[in-house]
């Protein structure tokens, strides 16, 4: 949906909440374009914290859901929603696709300057943007597998020029002086829902393959693949095996490994095209397995399908495959991770911000607990896992 404008009297109250605030911490909030095209109404404006936006706290606001994952929550959104920000020291460009890569609707950034509107920058979900971003993913990847150093700065200078388009690819959107704001006008849509997998067990084989894909490429890179979880619990790979980078896999380059996704969001991947009974299984090299609080975002805190790390050393010997999985005590731990980060900047004693880093440090061990172990387990023949892997 194309955007015309956004209400002048919306931009002044989220500036004015930022300047409250002080200390470069941005607000956030979404919003809802009319039938004239313009944005003149929004949910509720949200306060940043350390790491930026609490996201969770954002969409629980308009979704009413509590316990779901990140990706159930955006797809409570109407059609007519945009994410709107307020990006203090800028000047309103946008020069990421992270944000519509997410949540796939319209980006509006909200430059301000010594406390001002500095400018208003629009991005939209758009397939020329996506392929952008892949192509970006891509090239950073070759840079970690050159192997020279005539290969790197090739390499390097391909990532440079990419940066460079990024610079063109929001516009500048203007304000509108005429248009009344109304908060809360918008209502979410029909749940969506992603039933829980209960993952039980791994095919030996494929944890087999994972590992011998990390043993050919240079040690500590990750590689993954995604796996179908059948009505035992079990799972059987079901996607190709893509390598990432040191202790990484990035994310457009893992959702590839299951069809072209070149000009989609992830938003779109994750809903409409990969299945709902799946799992991310990657490798930890060196590890045992275990995983901690980014895993576990980043798979069932994010895109609400469990994730699964085959852990192994140097030699290929399986250490150990721990998954996480969609829980009620998952969403809990990161909705309490977001207040934390914005009680940071109410403490008034050294003492009091004592008390909250230990309890965001206990919360990281809190996340690896949710770990549980799986069994490795033989299934599938040779020309099973063949016609598995390729549909």
């Amino acid at each position: 949906m194309k955007v015309k404008g956004i209400s002048r009297e919306l931009i002044d109250t989220m500036v004015s909440r930022g300047n409250q605030l002080g200390q470069g911490r941005q607000v956030g909030t979404i919003g809802f374009i009319n039938d004239n095209g313009v944005i003149d109404c929004y949910n509720q404006i949200i306060d940043g914290g350390v790491s930026g936006l609490p996201h969770r706290h954002m969409l629980q606001e308009i979704s009413h859901r509590d316990n779901a994952s990140l990706i159930e929550m955006i797809n409570s959104l109407p059609d007519n929603a945009a994410y709107i920000r307020t990006d203090p020291g800028q000047t309103g460009i946008i020069v990421s696709t992270s944000a519509i890569n997410i949540f796939n609707l319209p980006v509006v950034n909200i430059g301000v300057k010594h406390g001002e509107v500095a400018g208003i920058g629009i991005l939209y979900p758009e397939e020329k943007h996506f392929r952008l971003a892949t192509k970006s993913e891509n090239a950073q990847l070759d840079s970690l597998a050159a192997k020279n150093m005539e290969a790197e700065k090739k390499a390097l200078e391909k990532v440079t020029k990419l940066r460079l388009e990024f610079l063109n690819i929001s516009e500048e959107l203007p304000i509108i002086d005429d248009e009344n704001v109304t908060q809360n006008c918008q209502r979410a849509k029909k749940p969506w829902v992603i039933e829980r997998q209960e993952p039980i067990s791994v095919e030996e084989s494929f944890a087999e393959e994972l590992v011998q894909k990390s043993l050919e490429v240079e040690p500590g890179r990750e590689v993954a693949a995604f796996g179908r979880i059948d009505k035992n619990g079990h799972i059987t790979r079901c996607s190709n095996i893509v390598v990432g980078g040191m202790g990484y896999i990035p994310s457009r380059l893992l959702a590839s490994s299951y069809e072209d996704i070149t000009g989609l969001s992830l938003r779109e991947f994750y809903s409409e095209k990969m299945p709902l009974n799946t799992a991310i299984v990657h490798t930890h090299p060196g590890g045992s397995g275990v995983m901690h609080m980014s895993d576990a975002m980043a798979g069932p805190g994010m895109w609400g399908r469990p994730i699964v790390a085959v852990g192994h050393d140097e030699k290929g010997d399986i250490k150990g495959v721990m998954t996480i999985k969609m829980q009620d005590k998952l969403f809990e731990l990161a909705d309490e991770n977001e207040f934390l980060e914005q009680q940071f900047f109410k403490v008034q004693k050294p003492e009091e911000e004592v008390k909250l880093r230990k309890r965001r440090y206990k919360i990281a061990q809190e996340f690896t607990d949710l770990c549980d172990q799986l069994e490795l387990k033989t299934t599938e023949s040779k020309a099973e896992r063949k016609i598995a892997a390729s549909n």
